[in-house]
């Protein structure tokens, strides 16, 4: 185990990290308190005496005189739990300068073993120990001062120390270091960094880095987008032990991302994921449940899988729970819980939940009839631009009661969602363009937009569409 004295570490970064413009006052008085520092003093107290006087003895023994022994005696003394024993001897080399001691002190005030927890001790000790070159002081000192604790917040001094970890070959500062540069939430964004950073990460194994590149080849952000390059990150991640690489590995095999589509590995590795309790697991084995893809279709087994990740507020599983209840798939048909999950997806953004909810509110009769909360729901998801929010909005101008029937907003609704590409709307648009209503009468707008709805399968604009063909044919206009 490497031991060194106290050592101010002066090398320059490979890594670049900022200039400050002047030292940290935190590191400036843990430097002055130890200058400060006797070492004597500490042992001239009566009550550390009386408590170290057995330590004294077994330093006596002729084994334990050198300070490595006694190093790796107070090691032997923390692992078997005589932590308070093991604390007055890391304490004592502590204070004669040696780094990993000077780690071990530091933990113990963080985690509050032994000794009250003490963030502003900790913080002392991780410093002499960090500048003493400890990388694994360095990277816990990263973490005190990014999340502020026993010390103000200082972003700058938190990356200097991910820096000086990450330059001293620590695969988690480097991930650190490389996730704060590709986020750029507390620094400018820097791509570059980032993927180096991961890529130094990965090469130890490091399955957050490593799933990290992952996402960067899949995205192209950073990197020349790489989906083979995705996949063998995903399934290296993967392989790791990395609960959302496995969940990704799924995807990729059953969308033929990277590798080609097979179901069946698509379930294995979301079967992997969900025992490790990755929600997205939970709903894509829904998904395949639901559709019958890579495993035999079962409704209820799918509602089962929705149901754990809706619990965990997924809203896509919030919605599909809702959908379910309502429709009676692998349970029976109850609009009351339908209601309640729908009503839970909205709170998290469900624009499909708002769309079915208003339908249920505009459609049922009884205690959910509310057709002033559906035109709501509906507004309120087709200004988000969801396409059957858009399309109901416009049914419900064209058919709707006196003083909400309008046909001019009944097209401007259509006319959104078809230009989303939604074909039954394209032929709602077209027909409006026919006939003049809501809009002016325009044939070549109602052939354009016959044409569109024709191209995405509309079976009646395809009939119209021939008809109109057959008709040109035979000299009709």
């Amino acid at each position: 185990m490497l031991l060194k004295p106290l050592t101010i570490i002066l090398a320059l970064l490979l890594l670049q990290n900022p200039v400050r413009a002047e030292e940290n006052p935190v590191r400036m008085n843990a430097e002055k308190r130890y200058e400060e520092f006797e070492v004597n003093d500490w042992f001239e107290d009566e009550g550390v005496k009386a408590k170290l006087k057995p330590l004294f003895d077994i330093i006596e023994q002729e084994e334990l005189l050198d300070d490595n022994s006694q190093f790796y005696y107070a090691v032997d003394l923390y692992d078997a739990g005589e932590k308070e024993n093991a604390f007055y001897f890391m304490y004592r080399l502590a204070q004669l300068g040696y780094s990993v001691p000077q780690f071990y002190i530091a933990y113990m005030y963080s985690a509050g073993e032994v000794v009250e927890q003490d963030y502003e001790e900790a913080v002392f000790w991780y410093l002499l120990s960090s500048m003493n070159g400890e990388v694994d002081a360095q990277l816990n000192l990263a973490y005190l001062f990014y999340y502020g604790e026993g010390v103000q917040a200082d972003y700058e001094e938190a990356i200097y120390w991910f820096s000086q970890a990450a330059f001293n070959g620590d695969p988690d500062a480097q991930f650190e270091l490389g996730y704060i540069y590709d986020i750029g939430q507390v620094v400018e964004e820097d791509n570059f960094k980032a993927i180096e950073l991961y890529k130094m990460a990965a090469r130890a194994d490091h399955m957050a880095a490593t799933y990290y590149l992952g996402l960067s080849y899949r995205d192209g952000d950073g990197v020349e987008k790489n989906l083979q390059a995705a996949y063998d990150h995903f399934k290296k991640a993967a392989e790791l032990g990395h609960p959302t690489a496995m969940n990704e590995v799924g995807y990729c095999y059953l969308n033929g991302i990277g590798v080609n589509k097979n179901p069946h590995k698509a379930f294995e590795w979301f079967v992997k994921a969900k025992e490790q309790d990755e929600i997205n697991a939970y709903f894509n084995l829904g998904l395949m449940y639901s559709k019958g893809i890579g495993v035999e279709k079962d409704y209820k087994k799918a509602l089962e899988h929705y149901m754990v990740a809706a619990k965990a507020n997924d809203s896509e599983s919030l919605f599909y729970v809702g959908y379910y209840y309502e429709k009676g798939m692998g349970t029976s048909r109850n609009i009351r819980k339908a209601v309640y999950w729908y009503e839970r997806a909205i709170n998290h953004n469900s624009f499909a939940a708002m769309n079915n909810l208003a339908t249920i509110h505009y459609n049922f009769n009884g205690r959910w009839k509310n057709k002033k909360k559906a035109q709501e729901l509906w507004l309120q998801a087709a200004e988000q631009g969801y396409v059957l929010a858009q399309f109901n909005l416009g049914a419900l101008y064209e058919t709707g009661e006196p003083g909400v029937k309008n046909e001019q907003k009944a097209f401007e609704w259509y006319l959104k969602a078809a230009q989303q590409n939604d074909g039954e709307s394209q032929y709602k648009v077209a027909q409006m363009f026919f006939e003049g209503v809501g809009t002016e009468r325009n044939t070549e707008q109602y052939r354009y937009w016959l044409q569109q709805a024709a191209d995405n399968n509309y079976q009646k604009a395809i009939d119209d569409l021939q008809a109109l063909n057959q008709k040109a044919s035979l000299g009709g206009k």
